[in-house]
């Protein structure tokens, strides 16, 4: 599980202070969505983006301030006036951001928001959105168990309920203090979806990167230790090297799990097909031919399987962009997986 508050702690930890500049709240057309994230480092380094351009720039320049000063602090960027040809922006929207400031008071309670997120996999962090020296945070967990305060007992526990609608909901948002206070950031974090590469071969080795590069957790199976190992895939998060079906079988499978199913073999791709296509997974899709597909298909519909589920699959996998080579392929099935979580149509932009 991976969070920008393991990078947050991991500074801190080191003696830093360090921003964070998050975006709470946007209208019209802007570079990134609420909730959007980065980290700034004394040294002006920078992890993560609220969208680049001068905006950024902009922020990036208040966080430094802030590291220096220990002052959170907004700031509006009014897109609307930099649509010009010599900067990145082309968007015309405007977007509130949050630069926060994170030091060694933090660092217990940094602690408290990684295990949170590990131990239950999603977290809610409530921030007020004030100037306050105190920095007035609360850690809500979906169990309902919380820690931190906005500075008032009934701020707290109408917060707490407002973080477990959010939760349930799993989106970001400003809410307004029903008492006429500050307004507050309700941060949702999840854990990264999933994406199985059942098979080792040469796509997968690009398309394990591009998935951990979009945010992935990258699991590689592969029942040959040669094509399923640390020297192969190093940024993945779990290599098996372990039979397909039996591994399959015993994975835990939900709405935010990915399959893609590139094995060898016919035979290997029915074993992996039959282990996930009744599963409530939220993608599966299969390599090969038409050919190739339609034969592995036509096994499993005999089996039993009704054509509503096989219409699950996304075969032969990705979208038409004529790839041919093996990273060409891999970027063809990541701009798939990324249509169906983002719910994109799969269109040119400029159609």
């Amino acid at each position: 599980m991976r969070t920008i508050y393991e990078k947050v702690q991991q500074y801190v930890a080191s003696g830093e202070r360090v921003a964070t500049a998050t975006v709470v709240s946007t209208q019209g057309s802007t570079p990134r969505e609420v909730g959007a994230k980065m980290v700034v480092r004394p040294s002006g380094d920078i992890v993560g983006t609220i969208g680049g351009g001068c905006g950024e720039a902009e922020v990036w320049q208040a966080a430094m301030d802030a590291i220096k000063d220990g002052q959170r602090c907004t700031v509006r960027i009014d897109l609307t006036e930099d649509v010009t040809l010599d900067t990145e922006m082309v968007c015309g929207g405007v977007m509130s951001v949050f630069v926060d400031v994170w030091d060694e008071r933090e660092a217990e309670f940094l602690v408290a928001i990684n295990k949170g997120f590990r131990d239950s996999k999603k977290m809610a962090l409530a921030t007020l959105l004030s100037p306050d020296q105190d920095r007035p945070r609360r850690l809500i967990l979906p169990d309902g168990q919380a820690q931190g305060t906005l500075g008032e007992e009934d701020r707290d526990v109408w917060v707490t309920a407002q973080g477990l609608e959010a939760l349930s909901q799993g989106v970001s948002r400003t809410v307004l203090d029903p008492r006429e206070g500050p307004d507050i950031f309700i941060e949702v974090q999840v854990s990264p979806p999933t994406l199985i590469i059942a098979g080792g071969g040469h796509i997968a080795v690009p398309l394990a990167k591009m998935g951990v590069m979009l945010g992935f957790r990258v699991v590689v199976l592969d029942d040959r230790p040669q094509f399923a190992n640390r020297e192969r895939f190093p940024a993945a998060d779990e290599v098996l090297a372990a039979p397909f079906g039996e591994t399959l079988a015993d994975y835990p499978l939900d709405d935010q799990t990915y399959v893609a199913i590139m094995t060898r073999g016919h035979a290997h791709d029915m074993e992996c097909l039959l282990q996930v296509i009744d599963e409530p997974v939220a993608y599966i899709g299969m390599i090969g031919s038409r050919r190739r597909v339609r034969g592995v298909l036509d096994l499993v519909k005999e089996r039993g399987y009704s054509e509503d589920l096989l219409a699950r699959v996304n075969a032969p996998i990705g979208l038409d962009i004529g790839a041919q080579a093996p990273e060409e392929i891999a970027l063809s099935v990541m701009a798939e997986v990324v249509k169906v979580r983002r719910g994109g149509t799969g269109r040119s932009l400029s159609d």
